[in-house]
């Protein structure tokens, strides 16, 4: 399994199970689409496989491919959401001993949506486990997981990938180098994102981000207000925070005479044309302190709210 800019993460997962001291529960916190689910799954290898993640044997092929019996992902198994009842129905299942090995792995993908009821169910699970039972969490904002589930898992913060690792691992994946470098550009070396736009799904996210800026750009903030308002899903909210700050710091550059680094060079041309450095300075920190998850749980209209507000003139 290639993990494209996760060496020192890989080394250090790599060290400790050379070790035998692999936790009995991990988590890896960051951004959505910097590679979170692949590093799970490398951890997964790292517990299973005899030959430490060997990428070549059946354990490891079928725990890249999702067909391995003692690697349950419990959000595909609830449904493809977290519910309370198929929460704890899949919990059960954990003094069930391994199928074909020692241990049995569960992989809570995206745990910051999980909700109080299913904290609680899982917390004595974690506390105190059977010798066969390993956890992985995910997770894009550790300020909404409870410190009593924090407190039992190693974290492992997962940094994002470069534009050059995003765009090597998109030529590699098949995409023509000039769709792959634009790919790397626009999203900023996530991976994620560039798959979500190949697949199709080409982001209404980014489109919205773009509609924000040029509004902003336009000083037009009852417009940027409404469109951010308008948004649902807290993923969709970060994605365009994420977005808003590489146009921001285009502007910046473009300001201080330097080249704009995105594809929106556009719209940070009439962000730094009609703004002042100390303008733009500010919708950068605020839209920053949003997307890294200082007031992420603020609901789409508080989170409106807070970056106009941040923004205008004091």
């Amino acid at each position: 399994m290639k993990l494209y800019g996760k060496e020192k993460a890989v080394e250090v997962l790599e060290k400790t199970a050379r070790q035998n001291r692999l936790p009995h529960a991990i988590m890896f916190s960051g951004k959505s689409g910097v590679g979170k689910k692949a590093l799970a799954l490398y951890a997964a290898q790292l517990i299973l496989c005899d030959n430490n993640a060997c990428g070549e044997c059946a354990c490891c092929r079928n725990i890249e491919n999702g067909t391995h019996p003692d690697v349950i992902f419990v959000k595909k198994a609830c449904g493809g959401k977290y519910s309370a009842e198929p929460f704890r129905e899949v919990l059960k299942n954990a003094v069930v001993l391994p199928n074909n090995g020692k241990y049995k792995v569960y992989v809570f993908e995206d745990c910051d949506t999980m909700l109080p009821v299913h904290f609680n169910a899982l917390l004595k699970l974690v506390e105190e486990p059977a010798s066969h039972l390993r956890f992985v969490f995910t997770c894009a904002n550790t300020a909404l997981v409870p410190e009593t589930i924090l407190s039992r898992v190693t974290e492992y913060a997962v940094p994002d990938p470069t534009v050059d690792d995003c765009e090597r691992f998109l030529i590699e994946s098949g995409v023509e180098q000039e769709k792959a470098k634009e790919l790397s550009e626009t999203f900023s070396g996530n991976i994620g994102e560039c798959l979500e736009s190949i697949s199709g799904d080409e982001s209404k996210t980014v489109a919205s981000a773009r509609d924000i800026a040029a509004a902003i750009a336009a000083r037009d903030m009852f417009s940027a207000y409404a469109k951010l308002s308008a948004q649902s899903g807290r993923n969709e909210l970060y994605r365009i925070f994420d977005c808003l700050v590489n146009i921001f710091r285009d502007a910046q550059a473009i300001k201080y005479g330097e080249s704009a680094e995105n594809t929106d060079k556009d719209i940070a041309q009439k962000i730094a044309n009609n703004f002042s450095e100390e303008e733009i300075m500010r919708m950068s920190d605020t839209a920053f302190e949003i997307c890294s998850g200082e007031v992420f749980n603020l609901n789409a209209a508080l989170c409106a709210s807070y970056f106009i507000s941040g923004i205008m003139d004091n």
